[in-house]
């Protein structure tokens, strides 16, 4: 028979009135597991029959890495994404990547977490994975219609560099950071529509790849339409974009010091030159013996000869 809320003890309330994110119950009760709430507990507070959490604090100590690796490199893949292009995306580092799942060891709270977030799965999924459950795409929940191309309309570059620009300061990327991991590079996008130049389809499936739109957006936007995100898109910090524009300037500044500092290493090179010579002069006119071969006749310089008589 169930206990009244008076019999729970005061674990068993903790558990009940502390707020949590919004997750699948699975996930929920497997981070409650870790906080050391025992299984009535975490029943009362997602829901769960007990037997089932009983059955999650078994599978606690053997998750399975393996499936999470096997899952994680699938995604990447799906996103066209390598270890290197996705380390750079700023969510976990290349070398977490590469050594996860090895000896067996389970990755941190944290490292799951980001896991869901670089790979646009559902909150949670990351560790549903270890004990043997699908992740879920974010894109999943609400599965987007394919962008409507009208291949009538004059192309608008206009449109294109500005959703570019737009989705860049989403993903929180530079130009720099965009090409690094795959995308085209800052002198592609600068001359996309000028002299006639004209995107190749490899560019825009780069675009949609590495932009995290959906396939053809890129198309879409070029004709005048609107891309398809995959996933939620993310709020930028209001300070991000006058930040980035002053790192601009800072960059511009530095170059600019750069070519002064080198003009003026060369002044002083030839300041310096000038002082040698300078110092020579002023050597030969301060010796005596030079002042007074200067100021005799030739023919009263004694010589041997004379000298001997």
């Amino acid at each position: 028979m169930a206990k009244s809320r008076r019999d729970w003890t005061e674990e068993e309330i903790i558990a009940v009135e502390t707020p949590v994110t919004e997750v699948h119950a699975d996930s929920e009760a497997i981070a409650l597991l870790k906080q050391g709430y025992d299984a009535t507990a975490v029943a009362l507070r997602t829901g769960l029959p007990v037997e089932a959490v009983e059955s999650l604090s078994g599978e606690l100590e053997s998750g399975d890495v393996s499936l999470l690796v096997k899952h994680v490199n699938a995604r990447l893949r799906d996103l066209g994404l390598s270890q290197l292009a996705a380390s750079k995306m700023g969510k976990l580092s290349r070398s977490t990547l590469a050594t996860l799942g090895k000896d067996g060891k389970i990755p941190s709270d944290s490292t799951l977490a980001k896991l869901d977030d670089l790979l646009s799965w559902e909150t949670g999924s990351a560790r549903s994975v270890l004990y043997g459950r699908e992740p879920i795409p974010r894109e999943v929940l609400e599965k987007p219609g394919v962008p409507d191309v009208d291949h009538a309309v004059p192309d608008d570059y206009l449109n294109l560099a500005r959703e570019i620009e737009t989705r860049l300061r989403e993903l929180n990327m530079s130009k720099t950071k965009f090409a690094a991991i795959g995308g085209p590079g800052r002198s592609t996008l600068a001359t996309l529509g000028k002299r006639g130049y004209q995107p190749a389809p490899d560019t825009l499936e780069r675009i949609d790849r590495f932009l995290l739109w959906e396939q053809g957006s890129a198309l879409a936007v070029l004709k005048g339409g609107l891309p398809i995100r995959r996933g939620p898109a993310p709020t930028p910090h209001p300070s991000l974009v006058p930040l980035n524009a002053v790192l601009d300037r800072l960059r511009r500044m530095s170059a600019r010091l750069a070519r002064y500092e080198q003009g003026i290493l060369q002044m002083q090179q030839e300041v310096g030159d000038a002082i040698n010579h300078v110092n020579l002069a002023i050597s030969d006119l301060s010796d005596p013996r030079r002042r007074e071969m200067g100021a005799r006749p030739a023919d009263t310089v004694p010589n041997e000869t004379n000298g001997a008589a």
